[in-house]
Formats: C-alpha cells, sequence, structure tokens
C-alpha cells in the first residue's frame, strides 16, 4: 500500500505538527508514501527543526483566483466564490500526484491556517477511488472558524468526516466531540514521543546554576497562549525571587511576544532549537510550563487542544505546571492522573503558589515527576503509536 500525507507544514520546519508528522512517519519505508503540502518543501530550504522525510515532496501551488468585483459590492461573493474554486482546483492537482504515484489511500492532516486541503483531499479520493483518512490535528470547522469566521466550508466537515475510512484525533476529547456532533467514531493515536530519548537524563540534567531557578517553555506562543503567559509572569513577580526567570524556546519574533506583555527581567529568550536537542533542554528545567489560554476568544479550540509538547514533557520526568481551562483536555488528563500540578483559573497568585510549591517540595517533584514519566510509556511512546496508525492503514 502505498498513501499520499496532505499538510500545509511538514518537516523539517520548525512547527509541532510537523514534527508529530516527522514522528509518525520517520520509520516507515519512504517508497510507501509521498508528501504533499501548500508550502513548498522542494526546494530543501529553510529552518530544520526535525530533519526531512525520505518520501517524495510535492508543491500544492495557489490556484487562480478573481480579482475583480469589489467595486460593485461583491467582494463576500466573490470571496465565496474564489475559495470554492481554490477547493476544486487545489483536489484536481492532488488526485494527479495520487494517480502518478499510484496511491491507494490519501491523509489529509488538518492544521495551521490551511483550509482548502481538508475538502480538496476528500474530493480527489472521489476522483480516483483512494481511501480518505482524516487525521485532525485541529478540528477543521475550529479551523475554519479561526482564519475566516462563519464561512461556507464550515459545512463539509459533516460530510467529509462521514465519508472518511477512518477518522483519526489526538486526544478523547476531541473524539467525543466528534462522536456527539456527527456520530463519527474517531481513533485516538496521541501526539507520540520516542520516550528512549527521556531514560537516561544527560550529565548535565540536574546540575542546575544555583542562582537560578528555570520555568522552561519549548514551542510556539500565539493568541491561544498570550494570557496565560502574562498570569505566569505576575505569578513570579508576586513570589518576590530575582532568581525565578522563563526560559522560552519558540519560533515566534522577540517582538511579538513583548507587544503582548511577555517581557521583562523574569524573561530570557532563546532561538528555538532542533527537536533533537529537546531532551537536554527539558530535563533541565525546574519546572515546565504547559499553557493554554484561560480566556482565550477560541474557546472551542483550547477546550480540545493537545500540544506536541505533551509527551515530551511528560517524559522528560521534570515537575510540569499546567495552565490551562478547567474544561480543556490538558488540564482535565494531568487533574486525572496527577501527572502535574493544574491551575485552572485566572489567577496568578494561585500560579504563584503552585511554583512556590514546585521549588520547595522534593517530595512533590519526584511524585509528580514518576507519574509523568509512566503516563509518557503509557500513552505516547512512539513505537505503540506509530504501530496503532499503521494498524489502520493496513486493517
Amino acid at each position: 500500500m502505498k498513501f499520499a500525507l496532505v499538510s500545509n507544514v511538514l518537516p523539517p520546519s520548525e512547527s509541532a505538527h510537523a514534527a508529530i508528522i516527522y514522528r509518525l512517519l520517520r520509520n516507515l519505508d519512504p517508497e510507501t508514501y509521498c508528501l504533499l503540502s501548500s508550502t513548498d518543501y522542494t526546494n530543501n530550504t529553510g529552518p530544520n527543526y526535525t530533519g526531512r522525510l525520505g518520501g517524495k515532496y510535492y508543491h500544492l501551488p495557489p490556484g487562480f483566483a478573481f480579482t475583480r468585483g469589489h467595486r460593485f459590492g461583491l467582494q463576500g461573493v466573490r470571496e465565496k466564490i474564489n475559495l470554492a474554486l481554490g477547493v476544486i482546483l487545489r483536489s484536481r492537482t492532488i488526485s494527479r500526484i495520487l494517480k502518478r504515484e499510484t496511491c491507494d489511500a490519501v491523509i489529509v492532516c488538518t492544521g495551521g491556517r490551511e483550509i482548502l486541503d481538508f475538502p480538496a483531499a476528500y474530493l480527489a479520493s472521489k476522483m480516483t477511488g483512494a481511501r480518505f483518512y482524516a487525521y485532525l490535528l485541529d478540528q477543521y470547522s475550529h479551523m475554519v472558524s479561526y482564519v475566516l469566521g462563519n464561512s461556507f466550508l464550515r459545512h463539509f466537515e459533516s460530510h467529509v468526516l462521514k465519508g472518511a475510512t477512518a477518522v483519526i484525533v489526538p486526544n478523547e476529547f476531541l473524539r467525543d466531540e466528534l462522536r456527539a456532533r456527527f456520530n463519527v467514531e474517531a481513533v485516538v493515536i496521541h501526539n507520540m514521543c520516542d520516550v528512549e530519548l527521556y531514560r537516561n537524563p544527560p550529565a548535565t540534567a540536574t546540575q542546575h546554576k544555583s542562582e537560578e531557578a528555570q520555568i522552561v517553555y519549548t514551542g510556539g506562543v500565539g493568541p491561544l497562549h498570550y494570557d496565560a503567559f502574562r498570569n505566569l509572569l505576575s505569578a513570579i513577580e508576586m513570589l518576590d525571587r530575582k532568581d525565578v526567570k522563563l526560559h522560552l524556546y519558540t519560533p515566534q519574533p522577540r517582538d511579538s511576544m513583548q507587544n503582548e506583555g511577555i517581557t521583562g527581567p523574569h524573561v530570557v529568550f532563546h532561538e528555538h532549537q532542533a527537536v533533537s536537542t529537546m531532551p537536554e533542554i527539558q530535563q533541565r528545567a525546574h519546572i515546565l510550563f504547559l499553557a493554554l489560554a484561560i480566556n482565550s476568544p477560541h474557546p472551542d479550540i483550547v477546550r480540545t487542544a493537545m500540544p506536541g509538547k505533551m509527551g515530551e514533557y511528560l517524559a522528560s520526568g521534570r515537575p510540569i505546571l499546567v495552565h490551562a481551562p478547567p474544561d480543556s483536555f490538558i488540564a482535565s488528563y494531568f487533574r486525572r492522573y496527577e501527572c502535574g500540578l493544574v491551575v485552572d483559573e485566572n489567577d496568578p497568585a494561585q500560579l504563584a503558589r503552585a511554583i512556590d510549591s514546585l521549588l520547595n517540595d522534593a517530595a512533590l517533584r519526584e511524585r509528580l515527576g514518576a507519574r509523568a514519566r509512566e503516563r509518557a510509556k503509557t500513552d505516547f511512546d512512539q513505537v505503540k503509536e506509530q504501530a496503532r496508525f499503521v494498524g489502520l492503514l493496513t486493517a
């Protein structure tokens, strides 16, 4: 069997979704898959966060779009026509590649700001007879709302999901939502992690600078995170300790975060690092920060979100501080398994108390770390989750 995987981000780019796809496919025979994206990865330039995969890369270029109509009050109509035309043209491009590569299946990974791939890949599967798999790293209707607002493209979701050979989701909250909304039974494949890389801490993992306590965050920082980070910095100020620092390893520009109030003497900005460096960076932390905005303008996205770094954090065995809404998947998971300290209220004072507990209670740190490592082995092990993925495709 050969499949095409369609995603707007692919390895080796610096996004969490690219890292998820890399781990999903890295041990597969490159002859059994090809990779399609509206971002051009064929020229082998740009950041190398994960390393490239061995399968062949294809670029899905933007299609024709109408530019006239705004003078006559038809801008809204023009945009709808362009979206529909974009879906049709992209579906034809995907179908041509499926035929050229003799693919038996097509998998579309949702995520980011790309809203044409999901319906286009489904139409391409109908044109070619290939099986269609929906891999919802983000729920499609949530993405459309985030990018376009109340667009007609949202209505594709039910039809596409019900017509899929299988639907894959990264967590149980999203699985349950699809079951309730569409009567679709999705398969959960958690965002996997190579737990073996975390088995033996590096020699420097416990050798912290005596004058500094590091709260570490690795990954993207955007509108779904800002207020959580502002709360964290307020909490650090309340501690009245100059030694507590937030270390940010993120691809986002420093200016964009400073404009959102993520700045000050307690913040240390770092360049985004390759995924291979994450075990050492994460295992050297005093506290790992896992956050989603409490008052996000997109609460549906936050509620079912599963950060790609979650398995890494758990595997590191370091104390994890979770700051997220009480109805979110990540807050629920860490409360249920008691593998991190959860603050689910918009209250910097509670965060300050949680930080103080994690820094000063060695027994608490040891207990949380042991439970975190166990959850990583149970739910996020790359070997187990990749086997589930391959088994689903070959069933």
